[in-house]
């Protein structure tokens, strides 16, 4: 090989490892503290859906019902809204078929 290949060979390299470097910074090293998506925050709206739910509650009423529970920390669970209620009532069901509003 020549000077000059190697020389390009060896920015090539470079480049990359510090692009490698920047892309492993750049991504979350811990969890984040007000994250709801770990399986126990997921297994704690869990028990607080079934204890608030009541026959024939609707899925609004349900929804309100939470986040007036005295477990529900809406600074932990301030993403939380009627989209990530239904995803977690389709999650439940997996578990509990015969779960029903």
């Amino acid at each position: 090989m020549k000077t000059i290949e190697l020389i390009m060979m060896g920015a090539f390299i470079g480049g990359l490892a510090l692009s490698l470097y920047k892309v492993y910074l750049f991504l979350p090293q811990k969890p984040l503290a007000d994250d709801d998506t770990t399986p126990e925050s997921v297994e704690l709206l869990e028990r607080i859906m079934v204890e608030s739910n009541q026959a024939g509650m609707s899925e609004e009423a349900l929804y309100e019902q939470m986040l007036t529970h005295p477990e529900f920390d809406p600074k932990h669970f301030w993403r939380f809204n009627e989209n990530r209620l239904r995803q977690l009532i389709a999650h439940y069901r997996l578990k509990e078929p015969n779960f029903r509003l």
